[in-house]
């Protein structure tokens, strides 16, 4: 159990650092709602593209025993839009900000 515990915060960890990365680079470009929207689609596309993949192996990490392709499909979809929520909300309220002339930051 021990191991699990220390997989599950890895994790977490690993989730909140990326999480942080993608709301960075976001909130720097030019249209913070659409930048993310393309990442989210990005990922969905990767995702798919792991579960359809002939050379992926039965006992795949992401793989539960008994479950139905379709299911599997949707479990991840569901992860992808988690991980994007907060992170679209974040993007559309810094949009919002910068229509008023703020926040934005300078580049170089």
């Amino acid at each position: 159990m021990a191991e699990t515990d220390d997989l599950s915060a890895r994790l977490a960890v690993l989730e909140t650092v990326v999480r942080q990365l993608v709301t960075h680079l976001a909130v720097r470009s030019d249209d913070p709602p659409r930048w993310v929207a393309t990442r989210k689609v990005l990922a969905l596309d990767a995702v798919e593209r792991g579960l359809t993949d002939p050379a992926r192996t039965c006992d795949h990490i992401l793989d539960r025993p008994r479950e139905h392709p379709r299911q599997r499909a949707e479990r991840l979809r569901h992860a992808v839009d988690g991980f994007f929520g907060e992170v679209e909300l974040i993007a559309v309220d810094y949009a919002r900000e910068d229509s008023k002339g703020t926040h934005r930051i300078s580049r170089r």
